[in-house]
């Protein structure tokens, strides 16, 4: 089972992905002080995270994310239970490189990387 995908391209299951939602809202005050809110919207975040990539898994996730502004990613959904895909901005992907002594190549340690809804 493809546990998570970016851009239809499955890459190796993530160890964490975090959900988060932003309620996207208008604040005022009327004359009297008081707060009014209006709800404009919400727009989910996923944020991604693995203990280490190989160069394989590596290169499929800066060639999907290096292709466009906006990406598609495929993920389970936490409420549903059911893959969903959302349109979605890629941010700070952070990274260590390590070495795998045992196979003998290069390895990309604590990768993360947050995805934020259209």
């Amino acid at each position: 089972m493809d546990f998570f995908k970016i851009n239809g391209r499955a890459i190796k299951p993530p160890k964490d992905v975090g959900h988060s939602i932003e309620i996207l809202d208008k604040v005022e005050r009327t004359m009297n002080g008081t707060m009014v809110v209006d709800i404009v919207g919400s727009k989910r975040k996923i944020d991604v995270s693995w203990d280490y990539l190989d160069k394989a898994n590596m290169i499929i996730l800066q060639e999907e994310l290096n292709k466009s502004s906006f990406v598609n990613v495929t993920y389970i959904d936490s409420e549903t239970g059911v893959d969903v895909t959302i349109e979605a901005k890629p941010s700070d992907i952070s990274y260590q490189t390590g070495y795998d002594w045992v196979k003998s190549e290069v390895v990309w340690k604590n990768v993360t990387v947050f995805f934020e809804e259209k």
